[in-house]
C-alpha cells in the first residue's frame, strides 16, 4: 500500500474538489478550475501561502430602537470597535453588557465571514482547528478577539511556540483558572489540561496516579512552575493599562526546582521566575508521544476519526517523526499528507460538520453575504453563526474543554453531527437556503430570501438544457461524486414532472431566449430551486 506515497493518480476535478473541501470551507466551480490549472503541487503550496490578516471586525448594527438602542457611544457604524475602549462610558452595566454583546454578534458574524470568504487556503480550517484543540471561553469580546487573532497568526507555525503563548494568553489564564494559580494555592486546571488535552493526552491507567504519558505527581508539579501568571481583569473605571496581556507576580511564584516523574525521566525545572513555563513546555515536548498526539487530532480533522492499526504505523508515526524533524512546525507534514496517495483514498468517510454544511450550501452555489451595505453583509453572517449554534457547533462556545465531541468521543465521532434533533434542522437549513423560507432557531424565526442565484449557478454548466447533464453536473458539483441513473431520473421530476425530456430543453432554451420575460424566468428559476432544495437534502450532501 503506498500511504504518504505522492499522489500519481490523475490530478482532476474530483480530487481538486476533495482537496479543497477538506481543506477549506465550501468551494465554488471557478476555485476548482483555477487548482485544476495549477496542479496539485502548485495548490498545496496555495493552500499553505502566508495571506495577510484580515482587517478587524466593524460594528454593524445601528443604534436606535429597531436593533434594541445599542448607542455604543465609542464607535461609528462601520468602524471597527477592536480599538475602541474596552469597557464602554455608560452609566449602567445592562447598557455595558448591552454593548458587549453587540460587539460579540459582530465578532461572531466576523468570523464566520472570514471562513466563507477564504478562498484556496487552509488558514481558516486551521485556525478552528486550533480553536477546537486550546479550547477558550471568555465573554468579553476583545479578549476572545485577540485570542482567536492569536490563533490565526500561528495557524500556519509551530505547534510548541503557539503552547508557549496560549499558556500565558489572558483568555485562557481565565478561563482555566491560571489567573488563580499561586504559591499560597497551587491550581491545578491548566497544568492537567495542558497534559491531557493540548500536548500528550492521559493513556491508560497502568498504576495508582500513573498514566502511559504522565503522572498526578506530573500535573502538580507543573502547576507549581505555571504559579504567578495573572490576568488583568476588564472593570468599569479601573484604570488599569493593558488588560489585554497578562503578567507575572514574582511573589505568587512557587520558586525552587521543580522534579518530574519518570515519564519525563526525572527531569528537572530549574527556578527560572517568569521563563519557566517554557522550560517545562520544552520538556513536555520532547517527548514523542507529543508529536504522535497532535498528529493524531489533525488527522481526524482532515481525515478520518477511526484510526487503525495499519494508519497508525504507517501514517501517523511517519507524519509525527516529519514533525519532530522540523522541531513541532506543522506545515512539512500536512503538505505531505496533502500530497499522498492516502488522502486521495479517504472520501466520502466524514459527516460534514455544521460549519462545513451551511458554507459548503453558500459557496458551492455561489452566494456570499450580500454586500450592499456592512448591516446586510455581518446579518447573514451573524444568521449563519446562529444556524450552526443551532445544530452544535457553535464558535467560541464549545460544550467543555474538550470541544467538541465530533472529533473525540468514540465510537460515534463524525456521527454526533447528526441525532434526532438536528437531522431534521440539517435537511431544513440546508433547503432554505436554497429556496428561502423561515428558519425557526431557539424558538425565533428568521425570513431568509432565496439568496442562492440559481440561473447563475447553472449558466456554467455546458448543454444544461439537457436535463441529465443538469443534473449529473450539479450533482458532482455539489456531491463530488456520479450518481445513479435511478437518481438522476428521480430527481428530473424536480423539473418536468414525469413529462419528456424536451419539456425542459424547451422551457429552458426559451428562456435563454427570452430572459427578459418574468413568467418564464419565474417558472425555470423556481424548477430549479426545487431541484437544487431537494439535493442539498440528500445524504450525500451530508458527507464529504
Amino acid at each position: 500500500m503506498p500511504y504518504l506515497d505522492i499522489y500519481s493518480g490523475e490530478w482532476s476535478a474530483e480530487k481538486a474538489r476533495h482537496l479543497l473541501k477538506r481543506t477549506s470551507f465550501g468551494i465554488t466551480p471557478d476555485l476548482v478550475s483555477e487548482a485544476v490549472n495549477l496542479g496539485l503541487p502548485a495548490t498545496i503550496e496555495k493552500l499553505f501561502e502566508n495571506k495577510p490578516l484580515p482587517e478587524p471586525p466593524l460594528k454593524y448594527e445601528p443604534d436606535g430602537t429597531n436593533r434594541g438602542e445599542i448607542n455604543d457611544p465609542d464607535v461609528k457604524q462601520g468602524k471597527t470597535w477592536v480599538t475602541a475602549p474596552i469597557y464602554p462610558d455608560l452609566p449602567t452595566s445592562q447598557e455595558r453588557n448591552r454593548v458587549f454583546r453587540a460587539r460579540n454578534r459582530s465578532l461572531y458574524a466576523w468570523s464566520f465571514l472570514q471562513m466563507q470568504n477564504s478562498g484556496i487556503s487552509i488558514i481558516e480550517k486551521l485556525t478552528l482547528f486550533w480553536h477546537n484543540h486550546f479550547v477558550s471561553e471568555n465573554r468579553n469580546p476583545h479578549r476572545e478577539f485577540y485570542y482567536m487573532d492569536l490563533l490565526r497568526r500561528n495557524a500556519l507555525g509551530n505547534f510548541k511556540e503557539l503552547t508557549k503563548k496560549i499558556t500565558i494568553d489572558p483568555n485562557m489564564l481565565i478561563y482555566l483558572s491560571g489567573h488563580e494559580n499561586q504559591k499560597k494555592s497551587p491550581n491545578e486546571n491548566y497544568s492537567r489540561e495542558l497534559l491531557e488535552l493540548f500536548t500528550l493526552g492521559k493513556g491508560a491507567a497502568v498504576g495508582n496516579g500513573d498514566y502511559t504519558n504522565f503522572t498526578e505527581e506530573d500535573v502538580v508539579q507543573i502547576a507549581k512552575v505555571l504559579t504567578g501568571w495573572r490576568a488583568r481583569w476588564i472593570r468599569h473605571g479601573d484604570g488599569i493599562e493593558d488588560p489585554l496581556h497578562a503578567f507575572f507576580t514574582k511573589n505568587r511564584h512557587t520558586e525552587g526546582n521543580k522534579t518530574l516523574s519518570h515519564r519525563f525521566n526525572n527531569a528537572e525545572i530549574t527556578e527560572n521566575g517568569d521563563e519557566e513555563y517554557k522550560d517545562v513546555i520544552d520538556i513536555i515536548f520532547q517527548q514523542e508521544e507529543c508529536a504522535k498526539f497532535i498528529t493524531r487530532q489533525l488527522y481526524k480533522w482532515f481525515i478520518t476519526a477511526e484510526i487503525s492499526d495499519d494508519v497508525e504505523t504507517n501514517i501517523i508515526l511517519p507524519l509525527a517523526k516529519i514533525l519532530r524533524d522540523n522541531d513541532y512546525e506543522i506545515t512539512p507534514a500536512l503538505k505531505v499528507l496533502f500530497s499522498s496517495e492516502h488522502f486521495y483514498e479517504n472520501t466520502f468517510c466524514m459527516i460534514k460538520s455544521p460549519i462545513d454544511l451551511l458554507l459548503s450550501t453558500t459557496q458551492s452555489l455561489l452566494f456570499s453575504a450580500p454586500k450592499i451595505s456592512v448591516e446586510q453583509e455581518y446579518d447573514f453572517a451573524y444568521l449563519l453563526y446562529l444556524a450552526a449554534t443551532d445544530l452544535e457547533q457553535s464558535i467560541f462556545h464549545h460544550p467543555d474543554v474538550a470541544g467538541w465531541k465530533a472529533y473525540y468521543q468514540e465510537p460515534l465521532f463524525y456521527k454526533t453531527w447528526v441525532n434526532s434533533y438536528t437531522l431534521p434542522k440539517r435537511l431544513e437549513f440546508c433547503k432554505i437556503l436554497v429556496t428561502g423560507g423561515q428558519l425557526l432557531i431557539d424558538k425565533k424565526k428568521y425570513r431568509v430570501p432565496p439568496f442562492i442565484p440559481v440561473l447563475l449557478v447553472v449558466s456554467k454548466i455546458t448543454n444544461a438544457d439537457d436535463p441529465n447533464i443538469l443534473v449529473k453536473e450539479l450533482a458532482n458539483q455539489l456531491f463530488n461524486y456520479e450518481i445513479s441513473q435511478n437518481q438522476i431520473d428521480n430527481l428530473k421530476d424536480f423539473l418536468i414532472q414525469g413529462l419528456p425530456d424536451f419539456e425542459w430543453t424547451v422551457e429552458y432554451s426559451d428562456y435563454l431566449a427570452n430572459p427578459s420575460d418574468t413568467g418564464l424566468r419565474a417558472s425555470v428559476e423556481n424548477k430549479l430551486r426545487n431541484l437544487i432544495g431537494t439535493m442539498v437534502q440528500m445524504s450525500e450532501f451530508q458527507i464529504m
